[in-house]
């Protein structure tokens, strides 16, 4: 009866492959051109081109879960933006108290705010995390405060910060997506870049001489071609999580996994994949004219270029999957090179993706008949008056001598 029932469910799928073939599609499982997905064993993970944030894999990547330790990508995006790197923290005995990774910092020792990120994102260390919190915002809920205004500006809706070191809270949490959202935007901070691509440097600080060294145990950032950065992070409640960035021939991939057994070879897996079926397509060069206009009233034409470089991810060998589209303003001269002119929407597969400003490439100055049109006018409209006013006179002057005679023969 078994052996029956399998035979019939064979015959079944190999009528519906056939039928499949006729009209040139597949069952789903058997797609031609289909690439199988990365295995994964994170709960949620995501990965995304690092400046379109175009997304090339996700899995349960909105779902909410503590984050652990790459809570602290957000306290060093604070911190960079609110600090000189050469200020000088001085660490409370509320931050020397702080459980589990630590520099040891001691009651009243001075460290500068660089030594601190890095010993915040190399040994991920907890105390420093409050040590700058407390020096940037004057206590941790006030420097939470300023995560969660952040978060929201970046638009990480499902992400909330109790802590600026990732230690366990009921209410401190984030997503897969979010994460690499705000990995994305450290990412443009140069200082944030230097620091996550060391590997081992030597700190200076006033009383703790002993400890100095800050090294990394990454494997992913000591073996993985192209890697550079970010952060792990470990808590009993989060399991292991990975902000991960890897680049080659200078495209970057930003990825994050939450709740994995081994999130540093879910990262690896992520960016395999990401590497070896997609590719980059640079549509437009920041020095590149992508339109030639003729602008109203102006002495010469104007070449417009993008604010910054175009590309987009698509599928390797899908090139055909992209497009952009160009608006322009309304342009009279003069145009000041610089000036925005416009936007250009880099389009694939039907969806816009990414948008830039259009910018002037040259001066365009008014013309000599537009810049003399305000005077020529003037100067018409003087004689206009002009020429009135003499026929006026001209015609009362006539209407006068027809009265006198008029008179005259009464």
């Amino acid at each position: 009866m078994c052996n029956g029932k399998m035979r019939i469910e064979k015959l079944r799928y190999i009528l519906v492959l056939v039928a499949a073939l006729s009209i040139g599609t597949a069952p789903v499982d058997m797609a031609v051109g289909a690439e199988a997905p990365p295995k994964i064993d994170a709960a949620s993970a995501i990965l995304t081109d690092a400046v379109t944030g175009q997304i090339l894999y996700q899995k349960n990547a909105h779902v909410r879960r503590p984050m652990a330790s790459t809570t602290k990508i957000m306290t060093a995006i604070i911190v960079i933006e609110n600090c000189s790197m050469d200020e000088v923290v001085t660490a409370s005995e509320n931050a020397s108290k702080v459980p589990y990774t630590s520099l040891h910092l001691k009651p009243g020792e001075q460290v500068k705010v660089k030594d601190l990120l890095y010993a915040l994102m190399i040994r991920s260390a907890n105390d420093s995390a409050v040590a700058l919190a407390e020096h940037v915002a004057g206590s941790v809920e006030g420097f939470a405060a300023m995560m969660n205004a952040k978060a929201k500006e970046l638009g990480a809706k499902n992400t909330h910060f109790v802590n600026p070191n990732g230690l366990y809270a009921k209410d401190h949490y984030s997503t897969a997506y979010d994460l690499a959202l705000i990995t994305r935007y450290a990412l443009k901070l140069p200082v944030f870049n230097e620091i996550i691509t060391t590997q081992r440097v030597i700190i200076d600080r006033s009383i703790n001489k002993q400890d100095l060294l800050i090294s990394t145990k990454s494997k992913f950032l000591k073996n993985y071609p192209g890697a550079d950065g970010v952060k792990s992070g470990y808590i009993k409640q989060a399991g292991y999580c990975y902000a991960g960035s890897a680049t080659r021939g200078g495209w970057r991939l930003v990825s994050a996994v939450l709740k994995s057994n081994d999130s540093q070879a879910d990262t690896s897996a992520l960016m395999n994949y990401g590497f070896k079926n997609y590719q980059r397509l640079i549509l437009a060069h920041t020095k590149q004219p992508v339109e030639t206009i003729a602008v109203k009233g102006g002495d010469q034409e104007l070449k417009v270029v993008p604010a910054e470089r175009v590309h987009v991810v698509v599928k390797a060998g899908n090139q055909k999957a992209a497009k952009t589209e160009i608006k322009l303003d309304e342009i009279s001269a003069p145009v000041k090179k610089g000036d925005k002119v416009g936007t250009l929407t880099a389009i694939v597969d039907g969806r816009p993706v990414f948008t830039v400003d259009l910018e002037a490439a040259n001066d365009v100055d008014e013309s000599t008949v537009s810049a003399m049109w305000p005077w020529v006018r003037t100067m018409a409209l003087i004689s206009m008056l002009g020429v009135g006013a003499a026929c006026g006179r001209a015609t009362a002057k006539s209407d006068g001598g027809s009265r006198s005679r008029f008179s005259q023969e009464v």
